[in-house]
C-alpha cells in the first residue's frame, strides 16, 4: 500500500472526536465490550454497563427455556443482536458520511428502542483510546453515558 492509501474499512475522524481511557473504562466495568462476530471491518463497540444490565433484564430474565420458544435469551444471543443493532444505528447515522469520505463527527443522536422499549434518544459517541489510538463507538442512552464525562454533542 502506498503512503496516503486508505485501508479498507478505514474512516476519517473529525478532530473533535475526544481521546479517552477506553481500556480503563472497560477494565473497571464502566463500559462493556460488544463482541463482533464477523469478518467485516467495524469500529469496536461498547455500551455503558447500565445499558448492558438493562438489556440483560429485558431479554434474559423470566420463565421459559433459554433460547427456546417463548423463553428468554442467553446473554450471548443478546450480545450478537446488540452488535448488529449498533451496526445498523451507525449505518443510519453516519453511513452517508463514511461513504462520501467525510470525517465522522464526535457523535450522533438517533431515535431507537434499543435500550428502552418505549423508544428514545440513543447516542453513538466516537472516541479514540488515548493509549492505543484505536477509534471505537460507545452506544447508550444519554443518562448512561453522562458518567463518562464526554464533551457534549454539538
Amino acid at each position: 500500500m502506498a503512503q496516503g492509501d486508505v485501508p479498507t474499512g478505514a474512516v476519517q475522524l473529525d478532530p473533535s472526536v475526544p481521546r479517552a481511557d477506553v481500556a480503563g473504562w472497560a477494565n473497571t466495568r464502566r463500559i462493556m465490550h460488544v463482541r463482533h462476530d464477523g469478518d467485516d471491518a467495524v469500529l469496536p463497540a461498547f455500551v455503558p454497563t447500565a445499558g448492558w444490565a438493562r438489556l440483560l433484564e429485558r431479554y434474559c430474565t423470566g420463565d421459559g427455556p433459554v433460547d427456546g420458544p417463548g423463553g428468554r435469551l442467553s446473554p450471548t444471543r443478546v450480545m450478537l443482536g446488540l452488535d448488529r443493532a449498533i451496526g445498523r444505528l451507525m449505518e443510519a447515522a453516519a453511513g452517508e458520511d463514511a461513504r462520501a469520505g467525510r470525517a465522522l463527527g464526535a457523535g450522533y443522536a438517533v431515535e431507537s428502542d434499543l435500550f428502552d422499549p418505549a423508544g428514545g434518544v440513543v447516542h453513538l459517541r466516537l472516541v479514540v483510546d488515548r493509549e492505543t489510538g484505536v477509534a471505537c463507538v460507545i452506544a447508550g442512552m444519554p443518562e448512561d453515558l453522562a458518567s463518562l464525562d464526554l464533551p457534549p454533542l454539538a
